[in-house]
């Protein structure tokens, strides 16, 4: 990796890679850089948490100036200084904010090999079965939740139709899961071991 004073000016002088990306290392700061692509440049901070080394991304470097986005690369060798991981944050900030219909919707996006019937049935499960749970984080859904929702379910629309229901979102939580280390254990295992 090549070593340079980031200023405005150097980078606007940097071309841009041919292919893959090029990594440059600021000589006034240890840990903060620019990454170069085929069209972006991007400032970067690179640290260590608990003896790993973490690349944290800051931001354009048409959009930052390089002295903020140092001062912004500080604040972050500091936080992983301390072993936190900023990266790790920002999936746990994601893995909150995603929506159960949301979920839903970003497994069928990933799944566009799945027959017009299923997505129909999981589409149903989600907008009659689970309605109430549509604006609900998919990783606040409870054991309990789940075992109360399917005694419901049963009472109300038979068995079958229940088990359909938790079969579709224990599938959406295990993919939503493989993308968000930190979530619980899908909370439709209780059914199991019921």
């Amino acid at each position: 990796m090549p070593n340079l004073r980031l200023t405005r000016r150097a980078i606007d002088d940097l071309p841009h890679a041919d292919s893959g990306q090029i990594f440059y290392r600021d000589t006034l700061l240890t840990g903060f850089g620019l990454r170069v692509g085929t069209q972006s440049k991007v400032y970067y901070a690179e640290g260590q948490v608990n003896r790993q080394t973490r690349r944290v991304t800051i931001g354009r470097a048409d959009v930052f100036a390089p002295e903020i986005a140092r001062k912004k690369a500080m604040a972050l060798l500091a936080e992983m200084a301390e072993g936190l991981d900023p990266n790790a944050e920002k999936r746990r900030e994601v893995a909150v904010k995603l929506m159960l219909a949301d979920a839903f919707d970003t497994f069928f996006a990933a799944r566009p090999h799945l027959s017009a019937h299923t997505v129909q049935n999981y589409t149903r499960t989600a907008k009659l079965y689970l309605k109430a749970w549509r604006k609900k984080p998919i990783n606040e859904i409870t054991r309990q939740m789940v075992l109360k929702r399917h005694q419901e379910l049963s009472v109300e629309i038979g068995k079958t139709t229940a088990n359909n229901v938790m079969r579709h979102l224990r599938s959406v939580y295990n993919f939503a899961a493989a993308t968000h280390d930190e979530f619980p254990p899908n909370p439709v295992q209780i059914l199991t071991q019921a």
